[in-house]
């Protein structure tokens, strides 16, 4: 299992993957560095739209994810390697978690730095109180977005050769568009249990009701039942699937 986290780890690291990353998570500075040298500071409530809600929430941790995710059995198709995977003795369940482990290891711990850091930086501009207290939700309630993005789109690069468009098409349509304007769908999207979990470590967030998260307790069964779904059609379809 660790010789294929190992393995992962490289395929997954490259140099301008790595770069490309970077300079998308540096995207949520621009508004913390407007906030900072604005003269009419922004409010929290702009705040909480602007960066954590649409930058955040909505662009940057899915698309991270996605970007990291989708290959780590994508790139074993496309190369037509996945069979010497699967004719080791290693259990399905240890390939699954090793790829998705990843996969993790590499997204989590830049999105984290990203959200606490833009919105440290972006509060503290602003002259907001709380400005630790958000940041710290922030980092936390997407690190949690992290693990079931990459849950789903680890089985996604797995099932699909086109798991890069119809990741995009289910970040910005299903969840950015029907997501955020069709009240019941909120239970069904990744991006509103990321938001529940940072609204429940600072429940100064989102105080407008038109922009209301679902509550704590669905978020957290949802993203728990999300995660366990993904992880096991992964190994099902590891166990079924025909290797070329």
């Amino acid at each position: 299992m660790m010789a294929v986290y190992f393995l992962s780890l490289r395929q997954l690291r490259g140099r301008w993957r790595i770069i490309a990353l970077i300079g998308l998570l540096a995207l949520p500075m621009v508004p913390a560095i407007v906030a900072v040298l604005a003269s009419d500071k922004p409010t929290a409530e702009d705040l909480d739209n602007a960066l954590l809600m649409a930058a955040l929430a909505s662009a940057i941790l899915p698309i991270v994810v996605l970007t990291l995710a989708t290959p780590a059995f994508g790139n074993e198709l496309e190369d037509k390697t996945l069979s010497n995977l699967t004719l080791t003795p290693q259990p399905r369940w240890q390939l699954m978690a090793a790829k998705l482990a990843a996969a993790v290891t590499i997204a989590l711990p830049l999105v984290a730095a990203s959200s606490f850091v833009s919105v440290l930086v972006a509060f503290n501009g602003a002259e907001l109180d709380g400005a630790a207290q958000a940041a710290l939700a922030a980092a936390l309630g997407f690190s949690i977005g992290v693990l079931v993005y990459a849950a789903l789109f680890v089985w996604l690069g797995l099932v699909s050769q086109r798991a890069l468009g119809i990741g995009l098409f289910y970040v910005f349509v299903w969840e950015g568009l029907f997501g955020t304007f069709v009240d019941g769908l909120k239970y069904l999207s990744i991006r509103s249990y990321s938001l529940s979990i940072v609204d429940a470590v600072d429940s100064s967030r989102f105080d407008d009701t038109s922009q209301s998260v679902i509550a704590i307790e669905a978020a957290v069964v949802g993203a728990i039942v999300v995660f366990g779904v993904f992880t096991f059609l992964t190994i099902r379809r590891l166990r079924t699937m025909d290797v070329p």
